[in-house]
């Protein structure tokens, strides 16, 4: 198929063994920004295999290599920030301008993880039993399942894989299925950088089958997820079963305080923004405003 895009699995970019699916710009449904390989859940159990192998490798690089690795991605993401930005708004809808910020931004957070590797976090103390010292030592997990929501295409899941890869685990990321554009620039970038083979995959395709192979699997070590709650709550229950690390970010409802004592043009502008950045759709939103009654009419 004319622009197809590959999963990218073990090192190598592999044909999904689903038809691709059309990435299509919201705004403009005449506007397919390409096809994008579907992945079996097969497909994501070697995904896994791979990641295993491929983070015994990466855990035991040393910290200017790791360190490497982080800042070259960051370093690209920003300097096409543009590129990637219109591609971001161009599959999400959201505006340029916040494209380009958000793949900006994304590239800070991998600059931000490329210093952290060079930061040592372990602790040492004294115990009360002479002669005995107590060492804290911070140990990769092994393999980490990333699953990313449609809204921050870029920028949710780079908060996750930069700091997964910093300290040594590899990652199988699987985005969600509307966005798969930003996802596959960014392991575009990332495949190109000195990682062992396996240490990052992306595995594009459905929740039903190849999320599902993911967060099932009891040869993932973690799984971090953003998304709606009731995903979230399937996600908790397969992980709980095999004793999975989880960590869940999900929907929420969030309030906006206007006191009496408030600066009312700065809480009105402060309204408008925290409902309708993001084009609205942001887990972050404020979707209540609580206003006292002192100053309901004026605020409104």
């Amino acid at each position: 198929m004319p622009n197809s895009h590959a999963l990218y699995i073990g090192g190598e970019w592999v044909a999904g063994a689903h038809a691709a699916q059309p990435n299509q710009n919201p705004s403009d449904l005449s506007d397919t920004i390409g096809h994008y390989d579907q992945a079996s859940a097969e497909q994501v159990k070697q995904a896994i295999s791979a990641a295993q192998a491929g983070q015994k490798i990466w855990a035991e690089t040393g910290l200017e290599a790791r360190y490497s690795v982080l800042m070259a991605i960051g370093n690209e993401l920003i300097a096409r920030k543009d590129e990637l930005g219109e591609l971001l708004s161009r599959e999400e809808g959201k505006p340029l301008a916040e494209g380009k910020g958000e793949v900006y931004r994304s590239g800070q957070f991998f600059q931000y993880y490329a210093a952290e590797v060079l930061r040592q976090i372990d602790d040492r103390v004294a115990s009360v039993r002479p002669g005995v010292e107590i060492e804290t030592r911070r140990e990769p997990l092994g393999v980490v399942g990333v699953i990313s929501p449609w809204n921050f295409p870029m920028a949710t899941a780079v908060w996750k894989v930069a700091p997964a890869l910093a300290f040594g685990n590899a990652v199988v990321f699987k985005p969600a299925n509307l966005v798969p554009a930003s996802a596959w620039a960014l392991t575009e970038i990332i495949s190109r950088q000195n990682l062992p083979a396996g240490t990052f995959n992306l595995v594009t395709g459905s929740g039903r089958e190849a999320g599902e192979a993911l967060i099932t699997s009891p040869h993932v070590q973690a799984i971090t997820f953003t998304g709606s709650l009731e995903v979230g709550q399937r996600v908790a229950s397969a992980t709980a079963a095999n004793l999975v690390k989880c960590q869940l970010e999900m929907g929420s409802k969030n309030a906006l305080i206007v006191l009496d004592d408030a600066d009312l043009d700065l809480a009105v502008e402060a309204a408008f923004a925290g409902a309708y950045s993001g084009s609205g759709q942001k887990c972050t939103a404020s979707s209540r405003l609580i206003v006292v009654d002192a100053v309901h009419d004026q605020f409104v």
